[in-house]
């Protein structure tokens, strides 16, 4: 027979009680509440230790248990309190929450001792304060509503802090007596753990005798073990309520990503910066996970305007974005553009957005928006913003997929950039005024007394640029220390001199690299010099770019640039054909040969098919002559590639 997992130290008294006087061993009382032996033997020394049992020993090891018989009254009085006292631990066991275990216990209490005055108290460990939280309703009209106690300076606060039960005959010859005017006299609490405390008064003096001791002592240990398995129910509860978030979040991400996939997979044959926008938005907004996207970013004025979106107020055309008033006070767009970090918008009556913002989400019945700067290096070329049709409509994981999707947004704006820049038949191209104030190779110029230009550049690092500079007027002896003098420049390498002209590279740091922000942006930088304290740049953009636009990142490079001039120009002579056409006319006939032997041989290729010896032998040459031809052949393709394509 399957034994019960929990059984209450009522249902061991019931079997005492059925035939008063008589002894039972453990075994036999095990036996008629169908439980293990030792869980019988330790309920009945815990009731003999409260003294509600009777106990001795039988022989050499044996033992009986019996319960005193009571008078007629009291057996028939004894049997209810009994019969209410097994009832209510019944109940108690399968009680949820800690509400229930409350009103039943004092329920129970009110029974048992026939008292109208009975409460439960549960302990707050911030406040360290007993509240109430059931009290029967007599004692409420009967004495008003219950107070809190606080643990140190009060009676119950006392027994709790001991874990000691506590019976109070006439409490106002107590010490900590809460409240001094009170006509309770006689008081029973009952700790109930680390939960809190059972109490009943009286307004008697001495009401509590030994059987209502045992008999609420019993009630109270049963509550308390209630109180335990409705906190393991709670953690049940919220193991259970996690997984299934989790699991739902797993779900919802999967689709998120399956989403940017899809996206990533759609903006592959996007031929312009405006397609690959409208491609992103139209992607988002078509899944049911979300109600509308746009694409934002700053103008040359610092406002944000909308480029591309999926709502009913979007810009007629794409080429040309509408300043939109709902959108200039989104903080939130703003400083993803600004600082290049993902925002999360949970609710959109969040203060960081304007009216206008917040009027235009609830119109697409959007509850929280995400942010996603749409990035290349340090060039931010706008923002995706994401409407959610729920509060709080996005996870950690989700907004780290939005990042990576923003990044490959950025990545490939500016991989096509540079494709309508090599392969274009025309670009947009501006020329800009700067001062020393944001452009190092001004006040070097200044500094120096000389014409400053910068030749090209090279990333090095994620904190630093590498620029070839040359400077013209100056003596030698002086540019390296003066160049190394700004704060800009983090190192100076001297690499030929000719006269009063030097060249050399300077390792510019990243924030004063305005140069390296237009061409992160897919734009190519022509010319960079500075002479007198003033500096003029020359860069091209691609054809697609707007005016706007291409002035908007010039003044993210250097925020005091002024326009000199803007036009668009013919780049056709830079196809593949003409390059190549270019190349061969500057080639003499034995440099063309050594390098198309060379190249044929396996010379580049790592590990090389050829030696230089080798190679000299077929052409029937010697090596330094060889390396003379491949070394000038090296120099005139890399100045046809170059020259004519950026700094």
């Amino acid at each position: 027979m399957s034994k019960p997992s929990r059984v209450a130290a009522t249902a061991v008294l019931t079997v005492l009680t059925d035939d008063s006087g008589t002894p039972y061993t453990a075994p036999e009382v095990a036996e008629r509440v169908g439980c293990a032996r030792r869980t019988a033997h330790k309920k009945l020394t815990r009731l003999a230790d409260e003294g509600v049992v009777e106990t001795k020993k039988v022989g050499a090891r044996g033992r009986v248990w019996w319960h005193s018989p009571p008078t007629p009254d009291e057996r028939t009085g004894a049997r209810e309190r009994l019969r209410d006292l097994h009832d209510a631990s019944r109940r108690l066991m399968r009680a949820e929450t800690h509400e229930d275990v409350a009103d039943i216990a004092v329920t129970a209490a009110q029974r048992i001792l026939g008292l109208s005055l009975c409460g439960l108290w549960l302990y707050d460990p911030e406040r360290a304060m007993l509240d109430p939280v059931a009290w029967t309703d007599e004692g409420v009209e009967e004495y008003g509503e219950p107070p809190a106690f606080p643990v140190e300076g009060s009676l119950v606060g006392r027994a709790f802090d001991s874990g000691r039960y506590r019976v109070y005959d006439d409490i106002t010859t107590a010490q900590e007596v809460y409240d001094p005017e009170t006509s309770v006299r006689s008081e029973l609490v009952l700790p109930l753990g680390s939960y809190g405390v059972l109490n009943a008064s009286s307004p008697a003096v001495g009401a509590f005798d030994d059987v209502d001791v045992s008999l609420s002592r019993v009630l109270a240990a049963n509550a308390e073990t209630a109180l335990e398995r409705a906190d393991r129910l709670a953690a049940r509860r919220a193991r259970r309520r996690e997984l299934e978030r989790r699991r739902d979040e797993l779900e919802t991400l999967n689709r998120i990503n399956a989403l940017v996939e899809e996206t990533i997979g759609a903006l592959v044959g996007a031929a312009t910066r405006a397609e690959i926008e409208r491609t992103v938005c139209d992607s988002l907004a078509s899944s049911e996970l979300y109600v509308g996207a746009w694409v934002v970013e700053r103008d040359s004025a610092g406002r944000v305007v909308r480029r591309t979106g999926t709502t009913d107020a979007d810009p007629d055309s794409d080429s040309t974005p509408a300043a939109t008033e709902g959108l200039s006070g989104l903080t939130p767009a703003a400083t993803a553009i600004e600082e290049g970090t993902l925002q999360v918008v949970a609710h959109v009556d969040d203060d960081r957005l304007s009216s206008e913002a917040q009027e235009v989400a609830r119109a697409v019945g959007a509850e929280a928006c995400l942010v996603a700067p749409l990035a290349y290096a340090d060039t931010v070329f706008g923002s995706l913003l994401v409407f959610a049709p729920t509060p709080d409509g996005f996870s950690d994981r989700e907004a780290t997929a939005f990042e990576t999707l923003g990044r490959v947004v950025g990545f490939i704006t500016n991989a096509t950039n540079n494709r309508q820049l090599l392969l274009g038949t025309t670009a947009v191209e501006l020329r800009v005024a700067l001062d020393g104030t944001n452009a190092w190779f001004v006040p070097a110029a200044e500094r120096l007394d000389g014409r400053v230009t910068v030749e090209g550049l090279v990333p090095t690092g994620d904190d630093a640029l590498t620029e070839y500079v040359t400077v013209e007027e100056v003596t030698n002896d002086a540019v390296t220390a003066e160049l190394a003098a700004l704060p800009a420049i983090e190192r100076v390498s001297t690499l030929a001199t000719d006269g009063d002209q030097w060249f050399g590279e300077c390792t510019v740091r990243r924030d004063d690299a305005g140069l390296g922000t237009i061409a992160e942006y897919g734009a190519t930088v022509r010319t960079a010099t500075a002479t007198a304290g003033r500096g003029t740049v020359t860069a091209r953009f691609p054809s697609s770019t707007a005016p706007r636009e291409a002035m908007a990142v010039t003044r993210e490079a250097f925020p005091s640039a002024e326009l000199v001039a803007k036009r668009v120009v013919d780049v056709s002579d830079r196809s593949v054909t003409t390059v190549r056409q270019a190349v061969d006319d500057r080639l003499t006939d034995k440099q063309r040969a050594a390098m198309r032997a060379a190249f044929l041989a396996g010379y580049f290729d790592s590990p090389r098919g050829t030696t230089a010896r080798e190679l000299a032998e077929s052409l029937d040459i010697a090596p330094s002559t060889l390396h003379q031809h491949l070394q000038a052949a090296h120099r005139k393709l890399l100045t046809t590639v170059f020259d004519d394509l950026s700094v």
